[in-house]
């Protein structure tokens, strides 16, 4: 007797496809490679294969927009803040921060419920890495040409550590998907 194979439909496959861990980090790191190595002479290719991601993740994979914003707003204001008070200097900026690091926080941003979740479960871990991982990045930012720190190198991986140490637990919060529900009820 011949066994009959189960088929998934199409839509649920695709969309298993979409919120999987392991599409969403080689889409954050293409990404990454071309807004921090190409950054505006690139951004014609980032912005509308980031957006054609987002469209996907809000329509098929059920995240939400609060979502991806609000931790990108807070991303954008601290680097604002940052190149505002001189950490970070970026050349040939019209912007306070340049666009092209504006498209890499809302990149950035769906990591946070998707291949970086397991982080933000758990705030201990989530303030270590902040402190560690995120001026890394930014180191490698630097050494890349795309940031130029503003103050002596260690002066600046320590405002780095201490602001993203508090911040990156931050982010986590506010990306949960009841994020804005927990709000109304208080």
């Amino acid at each position: 007797m011949m066994k009959k194979k189960f088929k998934m439909p199409v839509k649920i496959q695709f969309k298993q496809i979409v919120i999987s861990k392991f599409l969403n980090i080689i889409v954050f790191n293409l990404l990454w490679i071309g807004l921090v190595l190409g950054r505006d002479s690139l951004i014609h290719l980032t912005l509308p294969s980031l957006l054609i991601y987002l469209a996907c993740l809000l329509r098929i994979g059920d995240l939400k927009l609060h979502q991806i914003l609000l931790p990108a707003l807070i991303g954008i204001t601290i680097d604002s803040s940052l190149t505002f008070f001189g950490i970070f200097i970026f050349t040939a900026s019209s912007l306070i921060i340049p666009f092209w690091l504006i498209v890499l926080w809302i990149n950035f941003s769906t990591t946070l419920t998707l291949s970086l979740s397991f982080i933000g479960k758990n705030k201990l871990v989530a303030f270590g890495l902040g402190a560690t991982a995120l001026p890394f990045n930014y180191t490698v930012g630097e050494r890349l040409g795309a940031v130029t720190f503003g103050e002596p190198y260690l002066l600046s991986i320590l405002i780095l550590a201490l602001v993203w140490s508090v911040s990156f637990p931050i982010l986590f919060i506010v990306s949960h998907e009841n994020f804005i529900e927990r709000l109304k009820i208080r």
